[in-house]
């Protein structure tokens, strides 16, 4: 049986490491991410904020046939409405 391989790669040394996470650091902090507000709040109740609701857009008609208006021209002689006032 052949002798197992050593490892190629060994992992970096622990100041390798460090010096490569202080300059990750470095370039988090580059921008608007270096200072941090907290937000004032001015009121003990919260309010909850008021976001976008869109309409709905129906791919299809909820109802295979529109409703048929009952007091078509033909039902308004049979049944007329109160007299109009002048």
């Amino acid at each position: 049986m052949a002798p197992k391989a050593k490892k190629e790669a060994p992992a970096p040394p622990k100041a390798e490491a460090k010096a490569k996470a202080l300059k990750a650091k470095k370039a988090v902090l580059k921008g608007v991410h270096s200072h941090k507000k907290k937000k004032i709040r001015t009121s003990p109740t919260f309010r909850w904020p008021k976001t976008l609701w869109l309409r709905r857009q129906p791919k299809y008609l909820q109802k295979s046939t529109p409703r048929r208006n009952d007091l078509d021209h033909y039902a308004i002689i049979k049944f007329p409405g109160p007299p109009s006032q002048p």
